[in-house]
């Protein structure tokens, strides 16, 4: 009876998540507003939105790379039961909730508002690592994916938290430095395909299981 929402295929979850997806990067363009100003102050009025804008695309980037991850995954994952259910749910949640401190960042621009931003991705991070982990162990994974390569991509999903992490620290320090944190996600995610491809000789992450 535990395990009476268990079975093969993901699709209801796949089709349920990115529905939820195409909502959030929707609503996050929602926050903006025409100014309500004369025509003569409408470049000013514009120029005000700059910290908005960046938060947007910040937010919108950071989204659509977990969009292309969560895919990705689930090319891998085949089957489900009540507990990955749930922690998919709760990772939409995680996601759900961005355009929210999204637009506090874009309005207010403190070091409070970072935080809260930054703790959301935190969460949708560490969310969506704990679906992969989780359909690892429970055995819901592909035959081809083996235990070293689960732990490799396992690691991977906590790249992103943790350089989240880190902006929080350095907004202590400069607020505008932590808006450009995130890039260091890039170069972290190169040297982890480049560390993956060597240990295992895979051309793609994901390589033997599409």
């Amino acid at each position: 009876m535990v395990r009476v929402l268990g079975g093969e295929g993901t699709d209801r979850m796949e089709g349920m998540s990115d529905g939820v997806f195409a909502i959030v990067l929707t609503l996050l363009v929602l926050q903006f507003e025409v100014p309500d100003v004369p025509a003569s102050r409408l470049p000013a009025a514009v120029g005000d939105q700059e910290t908005l804008l960046v938060s947007y695309l910040l937010s919108f980037a950071v989204v659509g790379l977990y969009w292309i991850i969560h895919h990705n995954l689930f090319q891998s994952i085949t089957g489900h039961d009540r507990v990955l259910l749930w922690l998919n749910l709760l990772f939409l949640l995680s996601i759900s909730f961005l355009p929210y401190p999204t637009e506090i960042i874009g309005s207010y621009g403190t070091q409070f508002a970072w935080t809260v931003y930054a703790i959301n991705f935190v969460l949708v991070g560490v969310l969506m690592t704990s679906v992969w982990a989780y359909a690892a162990r429970a055995g819901f994974t592909d035959s081809r994916i083996n235990e070293q390569d689960a732990r490799l991509i396992t690691i991977r999903g906590l790249i992103s938290p943790a350089v989240f992490l880190f902006s929080i620290v350095v907004a202590t320090q400069s607020l505008s430095l932590a808006f450009f944190t995130p890039l260091l996600i890039i170069p972290l995610q190169w040297v982890w395909v480049r560390y993956y491809q060597r240990r295992t000789g895979a051309s793609n992450v994901f390589q033997d299981a599409e």
